[in-house]
C-alpha cells in the first residue's frame, strides 16, 4: 500500500508538472514551434524574460537572445558576455535611436546558434560552395554559417530559396533553433580508421567508446577549412561530426592540428632562421622546433610580419592578421579594450588588475600557469624555463601567435 501510494504521488507530481509546463503560455498553441518552445519551457530557459504570454511572433532583442542561449548552454557570466562581445564584433549593432536596432535579424541568431555548436571555429574556404539562397552569397559575413546550418536542417521550413538575412527574428524562431541545437547529436573524438570500402570513419571518443560513422555522398567533410574526400583525411586526427535532424551524417569538422585554435600558435617557429635586424637578439629555438610546424606557420605569417609584431610595429603587420588576432581575444574572453591593449602591448592600459585578468584567461586557454604567461609578455625567457620544463616552454613558445 505504501509502495503504491508512492507511486500514485510520483504520477500525480509529474502530470502537475508536465501540465504546468503545457500551459505555461497560452499563445502557443497551433504554433508550428510549438514543441521547441515547451521543450525549453520546461527546463525554465523563459523563467523571467516571457511570463504569461509568449507572443511567438514578436521580434527577439539582441539581449534576450544571447541570455536565452546563454541558458540552453550554461554559460558563465564570462562566456556569455564573451558571445556578446564576439557577436558585436562581427556585426556590430547600428548607432540608431531606432528601436528595431536592439532587435536581432536572423543572421545573428544564426551566427548565435553557429558559434553556439563550434560551426565557427575554423575559417572556411567557401570559393566553390554554391549559395542556396538567393539572398545571401558568398561574400556575406555569415554566408559559411548560414549553409552549415542550413546542412544540419535546423532551419524553419519556410525559409526555402530566400534567407533574409536583415529580417528580424521572431521568438518563435529563437526558440526552434536554439532547441534545435541543443538536440544535435555530435560526436568528439580521434579518427582511428578510415574504412574506404564501406566509406566509414570508425572515432574513438573521449570516454574509449567506438563509433562508426557512415560517410554518405552529401556529406561535408571539413579538414581546416577546405572540402575534402574520405580519402583525404588519415587516422589520428581530431573530429567533431553533426548528424542532422533526420538522423544522417551531415558534416564532419576534422582539425589536423593538435591546437588549431590556439591563439599563440607558432610564434618560436617563426624565429627559426630568421634574418635578424642589427640590434635585436637571437634566440635559439634549435631544439623547439620541428619542420611540419615551420611550414604551417609560414603560411601565416612573413618573417617581416614576425619582427614587426614581436616589435609592436603594427604598422608593418598585415592588417588582417591583427583583425583576426583581435577577434580570437574577444572569443577567448577579453573585452575589446582589453584585447587592443595586448595587441598594442598598452600594458599600463590595462592597470594590475587588469593584467592578472588578461594573464589568467591567456594561461588557461594555452594550458600553462599565469607566471610562465608573464614571463613570456616580458620575454624573460631565464625566467620562462626557470617556472617549466622545456616541454610545457614549448608549447608556449610555440604558442606566442597564429
Amino acid at each position: 500500500m505504501r509502495k503504491l501510494s508512492i507511486v500514485l504521488l510520483i504520477v500525480i507530481l509529474l502530470f502537475a508538472a508536465n501540465a504546468s509546463a503545457a500551459t505555461t503560455f497560452s499563445d502557443i498553441e497551433g504554433n508550428w514551434a510549438r514543441d521547441a518552445i515547451k521543450s525549453l519551457a520546461e527546463r525554465s530557459i523563459f523563467d523571467g524574460i516571457y511570463d504569461g504570454a509568449f507572443q511567438p511572433n514578436q521580434n527577439v532583442t539582441r539581449e534576450e537572445m544571447i541570455e536565452l542561449a546563454a541558458r540552453c548552454f550554461d554559460l558563465t557570466t564570462t562566456e556569455k558576455q564573451t558571445l556578446y562581445s564576439w557577436l558585436d564584433h562581427l556585426m556590430p549593432m547600428t548607432e540608431s535611436d531606432d528601436t528595431e536596432s536592439d532587435y536581432a535579424t536572423r543572421a545573428e541568431l544564426i551566427a548565435i546558434v553557429a558559434k553556439l555548436v563550434g560551426l565557427t571555429d575554423h575559417s572556411i574556404n567557401v570559393e566553390n560552395w554554391y549559395p542556396t539562397f538567393d539572398d545571401i552569397d558568398r561574400d556575406h559575413p555569415l554566408f559559411a554559417a548560414v549553409e552549415l546550418v542550413n546542412k544540419l536542417d535546423i532551419l524553419p521550413t519556410y525559409v526555402i530559396n530566400r534567407f533574409e538575412p536583415e529580417r528580424l527574428a521572431t521568438r518563435a524562431e529563437t526558440a526552434a533553433l536554439l532547441d534545435a541545437a541543443l538536440n544535435l547529436d555530435t560526436i568528439t573524438g580521434k579518427i582511428a580508421e578510415i574504412h574506404q570500402q564501406t566509406n566509414r570513419i570508425i572515432v574513438k571518443t573521449s570516454d574509449n567508446q567506438y563509433r562508426s560513422l557512415p560517410v554518405a555522398a552529401d556529406t561535408l567533410i571539413l579538414v581546416k577549412g577546405e572540402t575534402q574526400k574520405i580519402d583525404q583525411i588519415g587516422s589520428g586526427e581530431q573530429l567533431q561530426a553533426f548528424y542532422d535532424i533526420q538522423g544522417n551524417l551531415a558534416l564532419v569538422n576534422v582539425d589536423s592540428t593538435s591546437n588549431a585554435g590556439n591563439l599563440f600558435q607558432g610564434l618560436a617557429n617563426l624565429l627559426k632562421n630568421l634574418q635578424k635586424p642589427s640590434g635585436v637578439q637571437s634566440f635559439n629555438l634549435e631544439n623547439l622546433l620541428n619542420d611540419d610546424t615551420m611550414a604551417a606557420i609560414g603560411q601565416i605569417l612573413t618573417p617581416e610580419q614576425l619582427l614587426a609584431i614581436v616589435s609592436g610595429d603594427w604598422t608593418n603587420a598585415s592588417e588582417n592578421f591583427r583583425s583576426t588576432l583581435f577577434g580570437q581575444l574577444v572569443e577567448l574572453g577579453l573585452a575589446p579594450w582589453e584585447a587592443e591593449a595586448v595587441l598594442s602591448q598598452d600594458w599600463q592600459a590595462l592597470g594590475d588588475m587588469g593584467m592578472d585578468r588578461v594573464a589568467t584567461l591567456l594561461s588557461e586557454y594555452v594550458g600553462v600557469t599565469p607566471e610562465i604567461f608573464y614571463a613570456a609578455v616580458n620575454q624573460d625567457w631565464a625566467k620562462l624555463y626557470e617556472y617549466a620544463q622545456m616541454e610545457i616552454a614549448q608549447r608556449l613558445l610555440s604558442a606566442l601567435t597564429m
